[in-house]
C-alpha cells in the first residue's frame, strides 16, 4: 500500500520527534526525513507544534478507545482494571519518545497540550471511579492508582527505561494491593 504525502511527514515527524526532542527539530528535519519539499508540509501543517498536536491526538485517541473499551467492559473489577492497565501502557511504551516529549517538554508550555492532558487524566479518573464505586474508599483509591500509573509512566518507563513487562507487573501488584489481595 502507498503511504500518502500526510502519514508519510507524520512517521517523520514521529522519528525526528524522538531523536532530536521537541524544541530541537525544524520543520526542515521533518521534510527531510520524509522526503518532501519544505512546502509540500505547510500544504497539511502550519507549524511543527500542530504536526506534534495530531501526534498527541493520535495517541490520546488510542487510549480514549481503550477507556471507551473498558468502561463497558463486564468482568471482575480487579481483572478489568489490571486489563485496561495493560492496554494503556502497552500505547504509551509503542510511542514512548512522543510521550518522553509531552510529559517532560511541551506539557509546561500549557495550552491545549495541558487541556489534553487534563482531559485523558479526568477520563481515566472517571473509568476507576465507575469501577471501584463498590469498594470502600473508592475516590481514594482512584486516586492512588492514577499517581502510581502517572509515576511509573514518568519514572520508570521513561526517565528509567524500564520493560513494558516490569511496568505491567507493579501496576498489576498495586491493583492487588489496593484492592486488597
Amino acid at each position: 500500500m502507498n503511504q500518502s504525502t500526510k502519514e508519510k511527514l507524520i512517521n517523520s515527524a514521529i522519528k525526528v520527534f524522538s531523536e532530536k526532542g521537541f524544541f530541537n527539530t525544524k520543520v526542515s528535519d521533518i521534510v527531510g526525513e520524509a522526503g518532501v519539499a519544505q512546502g509540500t508540509f505547510y500544504i497539511y501543517f502550519k507549524s511543527k507544534e500542530e504536526i506534534f498536536f495530531e501526534i498527541v491526538q493520535m495517541v490520546v485517541d488510542q487510549i480514549s478507545n481503550i477507556i471507551d473499551k473498558y468502561t463497558t467492559y463486564e468482568d471482575e473489577t480487579r481483572r478489568v482494571i489490571k486489563l485496561f492497565g495493560r492496554e494503556i501502557f502497552k500505547v504509551l511504551y509503542e510511542y514512548k519518545e512522543i510521550a518522553y516529549i509531552f510529559f517532560f517538554q511541551v506539557i509546561c508550555v500549557g495550552g491545549e497540550f495541558q487541556r489534553i492532558y487534563f482531559d485523558v487524566s479526568q477520563r481515566i479518573k472517571d473509568f476507576y471511579l465507575k469501577k471501584l464505586s463498590k469498594y470502600p474508599k473508592s475516590q481514594l483509591k482512584a486516586e492512588i492508582l492514577i499517581g502510581f500509573g502517572k509515576r511509573l509512566v514518568e519514572f520508570d518507563m521513561l526517565a528509567g527505561n524500564r520493560t513494558f513487562t516490569y511496568i505491567v507487573s507493579q501496576f498489576e501488584d498495586a491493583v492487588d494491593l489496593i484492592l486488597g489481595e
